[in-house]
């Protein structure tokens, strides 16, 4: 599956806008159509574009309506519908046929709606949405508020996780055009830093060949079986890297007798990473992560795609001198992805499984896991800004059962893209059972706040007891991906106290202190770049406040320190 574009073979018209909105009170199907109860933003979540508590909280069946037209001169093109995400399942039905579903939420999935579209009346559009997760999900949800001890117990609503679980139609809706007789499926962009560039991909229809052109290049490949594969040189290649953002673009055309019968360009970027020791390099040179967890998280929008707040949040990572983050936890938007190229920021890409739980994993489970995680490695494996996966968040990998679970999943990864070193997000330190079958250890750590509260230097002496013994058993570069404290913005306090700005700043950078008197430590991602909504707790007001910025993007007090500190390069 490739990013929609408009080409000279191809159309391009997305069904953002407004939308009808209805939940699903009582069994029985809405596919032909329904009297709406709102009006709903698409792409946004659902969730806080209501006053009223029971559409913020309804997780069961909603339904999303549109209609449109479809321009005659598109007649006898071959329709695409496209959706980039829906949460956390979605069932589709066009003019009152059943086009089908998907679920895991944060990938895209799409139609072949030819022969059910209409170009001689106006076509209706309905959307079941259902937020109703469980065992088998992935995420997992409603475990009766049994998560286990330490994890957050009896929020509402019941999510094992730190984050609300936002609903709806949260990226764009797509209509695309190809020709019916061939076009590309999908393509695959793997380079080298000599400037080898290889290049497959699949084909739809028929097609004899395929020609690509770049930086001045042309190659052709044969299509063989409904697929081809090809390579070629740049010479004097300029390499991606951080800040740094060098990309090509690779123009392919499908040919059969002559006839042009599919054209798209793939962007790409040209640069290896890989583990060696205790170091992760980034084009033979070491990298040092620092940077955030995140979120997709603001307010209104919830998790819905805003391309205004992803400029700010990138321009605050500019303006911080971070040069990563974490895809915490799940998929981002492909749209900013597409922007991490653009600008040389470094993505941990990860997928939606945060607190797997072994006392409640189910066999579907880990089949809900490994579908998106492949779908994950699809979407994003020609990203150059994506120089890691992550398979999953703070599992309890603490038990036996987690070792063929990781298994299972690290084998997919590696067999689907075998350019990147893959890694598992801990919160089980030395613990921990399934280490071995990844490149990087990330670790999250939270001393001198869940435990140790208030005590800065007890708290230093902790992670480095925690993070010297992690490397005595697993003897891998580590990253230290979750630490901080919640803070209230303008709550002062000395001496620094917890919720304050010189407390959250003081541990900080405590903690950046000793990660950086540790060779083996690779990179430190401060928990979270911006305070984010969480279901309701006690523990959170307001939300989760360990953001180095507000959720209006404003900054604390520490991120003036980490600014000047994160200005000098920790490898020269």
């Amino acid at each position: 599956m490739i990013y929609p574009k408009r080409t000279r073979t191809r159309d391009l018209f997305e069904l953002n806008g407004i939308w009808d909105f209805a939940r699903e009170l009582q069994p029985g199907g809405f596919a032909d159509g329904f009297v709406p109860e709102k009006q709903v933003a698409v792409p946004s979540s659902f969730n806080d574009l209501f006053t009223e508590e029971e559409f913020r909280m309804w997780h069961k069946g909603v339904w999303y309506q549109r209609r449109f037209d479809m321009p005659k001169m598109l007649k006898g093109e071959r329709i695409v519908l496209r959706f980039n995400s829906v949460s956390y399942r979605g069932e589709v039905f066009l003019n009152g046929t059943r086009l089908g579903d998907h679920e895991t939420g944060y990938t895209p999935f799409e139609f072949d709606i030819t022969d059910v579209v209409g170009f001689d009346k106006e076509n209706l559009l309905c959307v079941r949405v259902e937020n109703l997760l469980s065992t088998d999900t992935v995420p997992m949800g409603n475990l009766n508020n049994k998560p286990e001890p330490g994890q957050f117990a009896g929020q509402y609503p019941d999510t094992p996780f730190d984050f609300f679980p936002y609903s709806g139609i949260q990226r764009p809706v797509m209509v695309y055009t190809t020709s019916k007789k061939g076009w590309l499926e999908s393509v695959v962009v793997a380079t080298s830093n000599d400037g080898t560039v290889n290049v497959s991909g699949k084909i739809g229809g028929g097609a004899e060949k395929a020609v690509l052109s770049c930086d001045g290049v042309r190659v052709e490949a044969l299509v063989v079986d409904g697929a081809f594969a090809t390579s070629f040189k740049i010479e004097g290649a300029r390499l991606w890297d951080v800040w740094e953002p060098n990309l090509y673009h690779v123009a392919i055309q499908l040919v059969a007798g002559g006839e042009l019968l599919d054209e798209y360009t793939q962007r790409f970027g040209v640069r290896e990473v890989k583990v060696e020791g205790n170091r992760i390099l980034l084009n033979g040179k070491p990298v040092y992560f620092q940077g955030f967890g995140r979120h997709e998280d603001f307010p209104i929008i919830g998790k819905g795609l805003n391309h205004s707040v992803n400029i700010r949040d990138h321009e605050l990572l500019k303006w911080i001198n971070a040069n990563s983050y974490r895809t915490t936890h799940y998929p981002y938007s492909e749209e900013l992805i597409q922007l991490c190229d653009e600008q040389g920021i470094l993505i941990i890409s990860e997928a939606p499984a945060v607190s797997i739980n072994f006392e409640f994993v189910t066999e579907r489970t880990l089949a809900a896991h490994l579908k998106v995680l492949a779908e994950l490695v699809e979407r994003d494996r020609n990203y150059p800004s994506v120089v890691m996966w992550s398979v999953a968040n703070e599992a309890t990998t603490n038990r036996p059962e987690s070792i063929p679970y990781f298994k299972a999943l690290s084998e997919l990864v590696r067999a689907m893209d075998s350019t990147r070193p893959v890694t598992m997000i801990t919160c089980k330190a030395e613990h921990d059972l399934v280490m071995e079958f990844f490149d990087v250890v990330g670790v999250n750590l939270y001393p001198g706040w869940y435990h140790l509260p208030g005590q800065v230097e007890e708290a230093k002496k902790d992670l480095r007891h925690t993070l010297e013994k992690m490397y005595a058993k697993f003897q891998k570069p580590i990253m230290v991906t979750e630490f901080g404290a919640d803070t209230i913005a303008g709550l002062h306090a000395l001496p620094a106290e917890q919720w304050s700005e010189e407390y959250q700043t003081e541990l900080i950078l405590g903690m950046i202190e000793v990660m950086r008197d540790l060779d083996y430590v690779v990179g430190e991602h401060i928990w979270n770049f911006a305070d984010f909504r969480t279901a309701q707790n006690f523990v959170r007001v307001g939300g989760n406040k360990k953001g180095a910025f507000t959720r209006d993007r404003q900054p604390k007090m520490v991120c003036h320190f980490l600014k000047k500190l994160w200005a000098q390069p920790r490898y020269p």
